[in-house]
C-alpha cells in the first residue's frame, strides 16, 4: 500500500463540505454509456454554495450531483458509526456523516491562529488487492493515530470504482477539547512508516516507499541507488516540456556507464569516449567534475555525479588516478584505427514527454505534409479551367439555322413563301442564342460559386481532401488551428487587466484620436492603443474601450478624459460602462465634464438610465454652482488641431 497528500489550496480557504461530499458520494459511469448533451446537465441540487472554512475543500474533491440515500450501518460503543452513502462506506466519530462538515468547521473557529484546519490523505492498494472495510478503516484510525490525531474528527470513505482501491480521510487538525492544533511537520514520513507497519500487520504487498522494513520488522531509510534530477533540470522538463541536460545525459549514458562499471572497464580515456558519442564532455569545474554540451561548451553543466555516482571526482581519482583530459578523436600516426564519431547530441528544442514517440509522430507529420504539398502544386500544375464549349454551342445552333434554310431552298418554290420561312429560321437562331447566353451565365455563375471556375487556393483545397478523409490534411487544419490559437492567447496576453470597460454597438466606429498626454499607436487588426510612458492607458477595440489603472492621479485623469472623449464620439445607443465602481465613477465624471467644457455636438452619454441620470444630476449642480472644470482634450486626428480652448479652473476628481 501506498499513501497520497493531495497539495492544498494556497489561500487556505479549503472546504470540509466539499471535501466529505467528494469523498461519500461517488456516481459510477461505465465505458459503454452514450455521451449526450443532457448527460452533460446540471442535476438538481448541485448549484455551486460557496461555503467558508471546511465547506469549500468537501465540494472541491466532491462530484456530488444529487444527494445520495445514507444507511448506518454500524455503530461502535466509541461512537463511530458506519455510514453508507448511496455505494461509497464511510466512516466517521462525528455525530453524523451529514453534519460532519458543519462539526468540522464549528470546532475549527475555536482555533483563530490554525488558517486551514482540513487535512486530507489517501490510502491507496494495488490494484490486484482488495481490502476488507475491517482492514481499511483500521488502517485508517492507525495512521491518525501515528499522526497524533486520534482523537481529532474525521470521516473516511472507500472508493472502489478505480483500478486501485483506495480511502480518502477528511480530518480536522484541530482537538474538539483543548482546540489545540496538530502539528504536520514531517506527515509524509510517518504515513510512510505507518504504510510498512500495515502491510507487515495485514499481509498487504509491499509497495515502494521513502521508508522500508527488514525481517526484524525495524524501519529504515530507503537509499536511492541513483540521485535525483536537480531541481532546475526538474522545474524544465515539468514546467517547458523541454528536455534538461540532466535528463538527457542521463537517458543517453547512464545505463551505458552501469554496463562498463559492471565490467570493470571504466577509465578516464573510456568515461571521456562515452560521453563524446553522445555529445557531452566532463571537465574538472568547481572542484569537482561537471558534463557539459559540447556544442555549446559555454552553456548549462550538470555534476558529473547526479549523472552516475560512479563518475564523481572522488570516486574517479580514488580508482584511476589523477584527472586526465579527454583524448584525441583521431590519431594522425595511426589512421587505420579510424575516428571517433559523434553519434548524437543534446537538442533542448525537444519535448521530454514521449519523446522518441513524439519524434517519429513529428517526423511522419512532416513527410505527409510535405507529400500533400506536393499533391496540390500537382493539381496547380494540371488543373484546366472549365471548357463551356460556347463557341461551339454557338456554332451548332447558326449550322442548324444553315441546314433549315438549305430545307426551305430545297422544298419551297414561291419565292414570298421561301422568304418568309428564311425569316423564321432567323428568329429561331437568334431565339436559340439567347437562351443559350442565360445558360451560360447561369453556368458561369455555378462554376464561380463552386469555386471550380479557377483553381483551388491551398486552404480550400486542404480542407476538401479532409472532407474526403485524407489524414494529412486533417493534421494540418488541426496545426492551422494550433497556430490561430497560440496567436490569439499571445495577442490577448499582450493587454492589462482593464479597470474599466465600455462596451459599445457593432458597427458604432469613431476615427482616431490625437492627445498631448498620450501616444497614439494603430495595430493592423483596427486596434488603437494610446500609451502613456510606453504603456498601454487606453485601447479601442472598437467594440469596447478598456481603461487600465495608472500611476498617479494626473495619469488616472487623462485616462478616463480620453475614454470619455471616445464614448461621446460614439451613437451611445447602446453603450454600456462595466469594471471596478471608483473606475467607472471616475469615466462618468470625466464625460461630465467633457459634456460641461465643449460644445461640438457629441455628448457623453451610457444605457444605463441610473448611470445617465447620476450624469445629468452631476452637470446640473456643477452648472448651478456656476463651476468650469478643466479638461485634459482629445481631438479627432481628422479635425481642425487650432480650435481654441477655454482655460478652465481645476476641480478635485472623485
Amino acid at each position: 500500500m501506498n499513501v497520497i497528500i493531495p497539495p492544498k489550496r494556497r489561500d487556505k480557504k479549503t472546504s470540509f463540505k466539499k471535501l466529505v461530499s467528494y469523498v461519500s458520494t461517488r456516481e459510477e459511469k461505465k465505458s459503454t454509456e452514450v455521451v449526450s448533451p443532457d448527460a452533460a446537465e446540471q442535476a438538481p441540487g448541485a448549484e455551486y454554495i460557496s461555503t467558508p472554512g471546511f465547506g469549500q475543500l468537501v465540494d472541491y474533491v466532491g462530484r456530488k450531483r444529487a444527494a445520495p440515500a445514507s444507511e448506518i450501518v454500524s455503530i461502535s460503543p466509541e461512537g463511530i458509526q458506519r455510514v453508507l452513502s448511496g455505494e461509497v462506506l464511510c466512516e466517521t466519530n462525528c455525530w453524523s456523516l451529514e453534519t460532519a462538515a458543519t462539526e468540522m468547521n464549528l470546532i475549527a473557529d475555536q482555533n483563530r491562529h490554525c488558517k486551514d484546519a482540513v487535512y486530507h490523505f489517501i490510502l491507496s492498494w494495488q490494484g490486484e488487492e482488495d481490502p476488507s472495510p475491517d482492514a481499511i478503516f483500521r488502517s485508517v484510525r492507525y495512521s491518525l493515530k501515528q499522526l497524533g490525531m486520534e482523537e481529532h474528527q474525521y470521516v473516511a470513505a472507500i472508493h472502489r470504482d478505480t483500478d486501485n482501491v483506495h480511502c480518502h480521510v477528511s480530518a480536522n487538525r484541530v482537538h474538539p477539547q483543548t482546540y489545540a492544533a496538530q502539528n504536520m511537520w514531517n506527515d509524509a514520513d510517518t504515513l510512510q512508516k505507518c504504510c510498512r507497519v500495515l502491510e507487515r500487520e495485514f499481509g498487504f504487498n509491499v509497495d515502494n516507499g521513502s521508508w522500508h522494513m527488514d525481517q526484524y520488522g525495524d524501519l529504515h531509510r530507503t537509499r536511492r541507488d541513483m540521485p535525483s534530477a536537480p531541481r532546475g533540470a526538474a522545474k524544465r522538463e515539468i514546467f517547458s516540456d523541454k528536455e534538461s541536460l540532466h535528463g538527457y545525459a542521463v537517458r543517453e549514458t547512464r545505463q551505458v556507464l552501469s554496463d562498463v562499471i559492471a565490467q570493470d572497464k571504466l577509465s578516464w580515456d573510456r568515461l571521456h569516449n562515452v560521453l563524446y558519442t553522445r555529445g557531452l564532455g566532463v571537465r574538472e569545474q568547481n572542484g569537482g567534475l561537471a558534463v557539459y554540451d559540447l556544442m555549446n561548451p559555454e552553456g548549462v553543466s550538470v555534476k558529473a555525479s547526479d549523472v552516475h555516482p560512479d563518475i564523481s571526482l572522488i570516486s574517479m581519482v580514488s580508482q584511476h588516478g589523477k584527472y586526465q583530459p579527454a583524448p584525441p578523436v583521431y590519431n594522425p600516426d595511426r589512421p587505420e584505427d579510424g575516428m571517433l564519431h559523434m553519434q548524437t547530441c543534446y537538442m533542448p528544442q525537444l519535448h521530454v514527454r514521449d519523446q522518441e514517440a513524439r519524434r517519429e509522430r513529428r517526423e511522419a507529420r512532416a513527410v505527409a505534409r510535405d507529400i500533400l504539398r506536393a499533391r496540390y502544386d500537382a493539381y496547380r500544375t494540371g488543373w484546366e479551367k472549365p471548357d463551356l464549349r460556347a463557341g461551339e454551342r454557338f456554332r451548332q445552333i447558326a449550322s442548324h439555322c444553315v441546314v433549315a434554310k438549305a430545307h426551305v431552298r430545297d422544298t419551297v418554290r414561291d419565292p414570298l413563301m421561301r422568304k418568309l420561312m428564311y425569316r423564321v429560321a432567323e428568329f429561331e437562331k437568334m431565339k436559340a442564342m439567347a437562351e443559350l447566353r442565360l445558360q451560360l451565365r447561369e453556368e458561369r455563375q455555378t462554376l464561380k460559386e463552386t469555386g471550380e471556375g479557377r483553381p483551388l487556393n491551398w486552404k480550400s483545397w486542404v480542407e476538401r481532401e479532409a472532407l474526403k478523409g485524407d489524414a494529412a490534411a486533417l493534421s494540418q487544419m488541426r496545426g492551422w488551428a494550433y497556430r490561430e490559437k497560440r496567436a490569439a492567447r499571445k495577442q490577448n496576453s499582450g493587454w492589462p487587466e482593464p479597470k474599466a470597460v465600455i462596451h459599445y454597438g457593432p458597427g458604432d466606429n469613431v476615427p482616431t484620436f490625437k492627445s498631448s498626454e498620450h501616444e497614439t499607436r494603430l495595430l493592423r487588426d483596427g486596434t488603437v492603443s494610446y500609451l502613456r510612458d510606453g504603456k498601454p492607458a487606453v485601447t479601442d477595440f472598437g467594440d469596447r474601450v478598456e481603461v487600465y489603472a495608472a500611476a498617479d492621479n494626473k495619469s488616472d485623469r487623462s485616462n478616463n478624459d480620453l475614454a470619455a472623449e471616445i464614448t461621446a464620439w460614439h451613437s451611445g445607443d447602446n453603450t454600456t460602462l462595466t469594471g471596478e465602481e471608483k473606475a467607472v465613477n471616475r469615466v462618468l465624471y470625466s464625460g461630465v465634464v467633457r459634456n460641461i467644457t465643449k460644445r461640438d455636438g457629441h455628448v457623453f452619454k451610457v444605457s444605463d438610465p441610473k448611470l445617465m441620470a447620476s450624469v445629468h444630476a452631476t452637470e446640473e449642480s456643477m452648472r448651478n454652482q456656476n463651476v468650469q472644470p478643466e479638461l485634459n482634450q482629445a481631438e479627432p486626428q481628422n479635425r481642425d488641431e487650432q480650435d481654441l480652448r477655454p482655460v478652465n479652473r481645476d476641480l478635485p476628481r472623485p
